[in-house]
């Protein structure tokens, strides 16, 4: 990815692999069922065998897209700003200077909490809403080194310095 002169990458990070394990889970079951249907039902018309195809085909399909989009979104944390990188046809991306980020949270289901998944929610100067990334991986440790970057270190002025 290019980067602004004097810029460097702090970190780069895809989502979770939660964000494949509802289409995995729905791809296993129904490859499953469609076996069994085989093994069980072993003298069945073409026809039939063709609706099931079509059957365990469309999950499939969508553990497929849901992979290569996986695969092709990122969140980069640089010296400068947040870049967010999404999109398999098209590129997006959306950057957030540091300089407009008011806070960041970070948000965590159990088990969320226990895979190492959740949502991180930056207020961003001069925009009403929350601007969220979904499916961060490691959060606390994203949302750490963010707010190392929104802090500013302690000088000869500030609460801590000059003592």
């Amino acid at each position: 990815m290019p980067l602004l002169p004097g810029e460097t990458s702090l970190v780069e990070v895809r989502p979770h692999w939660s964000f494949l394990s509802g289409p995995l889970a729905l791809s296993l079951a129904v490859i499953a069922v469609g076996v069994a249907l085989d093994v069980g039902i072993p003298h069945t018309s073409v026809p039939l065998h063709w609706v099931e195809g079509l059957v365990v085909a469309v999950p499939c399909a969508w553990l497929a897209v849901r992979t290569v989009r996986w695969r092709r979104t990122t969140v980069v944390l640089t010296s400068l700003r947040i870049i967010e990188r999404w999109g398999v046809v098209s590129r997006r991306q959306v950057d957030t200077a540091w300089a407009h980020i008011d806070s960041v949270t970070v948000v965590q289901s159990v088990v969320g909490r226990i895979i190492g998944s959740g949502r991180l929610e930056l207020e961003v100067r001069d925009d009403d809403d929350l601007r969220w990334i979904a499916d961060v991986r490691k959060p606390d440790v994203v949302a750490r080194v963010i707010q190392r970057r929104l802090r500013p270190p302690p000088g000869p002025g500030g609460p801590s310095g000059g003592r």
